[in-house]
């Protein structure tokens, strides 16, 4: 009998000294018969406060797609609308502008507008009476050619042998008043011709031309002076003289005339 009794208190009391007793649950029931334990007080379980939270990682910002219209086709198909291209949503929109503009318009739209009227107009009259001035400054200078021609011809005639023929000097006193004639018409519309656009003075090409045409004008009236003299004053002493100075003037005069026209030419 009483073995039946020891054996399973000491079979609790090993067990309860090995740290395999451990793990049992406190509110396990436990005989214990050789002393008497105190009940042990157990302080009420506190709650445990639940652990700070984590902050949070910012979230990345979400892709916002500009609200930004494609390029449309200034000129788009007959018959169908120009309906915009639509943008894959997981593709990343350009920043970069379109390119879809043309750069060269047509030569009526550009230069529509762009001249006063006024101003188109002065020279378009300009352009219209330089023409005149060249086509007839190239006749003149021929005239003045065949004029001078025609003067040698008389001279020889009349002063170095010729048997004082004067057959010819009708002919070179008729070309002369025609090329006197255009001359002054060459004259004219160059200094009547519109220059609206302001230049400031530079040596170029118009300006020597200029000055040659000064010098051949200033011969021109000398010829014609010195012609009158040598007419006036036929059969007397003084009658070789002017012939010959209206010739050294004659030919100094298309000197000038060769050298102006050469300037604009070259």
């Amino acid at each position: 009998m009483m073995t039946r009794v020891i054996a399973p208190l000491l079979a609790v009391l090993l067990l309860a000294a090995t740290p395999a007793g451990a793990a049992f649950a406190p509110d396990a029931p436990v005989l214990v018969a050789a002393a008497k334990r105190k009940p042990v007080k157990r302080k009420p379980s506190r709650p445990v406060p639940p652990p700070p939270a984590q902050e949070a990682a910012p979230a990345a910002p979400a892709q916002v797609t500009p609200d930004v219209a494609p390029p449309v086709s200034a000129t788009p198909e007959s018959g169908s609308p120009a309906a915009p291209a639509t943008q894959d949503s997981g593709s990343t929109p350009s920043s970069e502008p379109s390119l879809d503009f043309d750069l060269l318009t047509p030569e009526a739209e550009a230069s529509k507008g762009l001249l006063d009227p006024d101003l188109q107009k002065d020279l378009e009259t300009r352009r219209t009476m330089l023409k005149l001035h060249q086509g007839l400054g190239l006749a003149m200078a021929g005239g003045l050619t065949a004029a001078t021609v025609l003067g040698q011809l008389q001279f020889n005639e009349s002063f170095r042998g010729g048997g004082d023929n004067r057959t010819l000097l009708a002919w070179h006193r008729g070309v002369i008043i025609g090329t006197s004639v255009l001359f002054a018409t060459v004259g004219t519309l160059g200094l009547l011709a519109p220059d609206p656009v302001e230049r400031p003075f530079q040596w170029d090409t118009v300006t020597f031309h200029k000055i040659f045409m000064g010098l051949a004008t200033a011969g021109m009236i000398a010829q014609a002076v010195l012609g009158i003299l040598a007419t006036h004053s036929y059969g007397e002493i003084t009658e070789p003289k002017y012939a010959t100075a209206h010739q050294v003037v004659g030919y100094a005069t298309l000197g000038c005339v060769a050298a102006g026209i050469v300037t604009l030419t070259f």
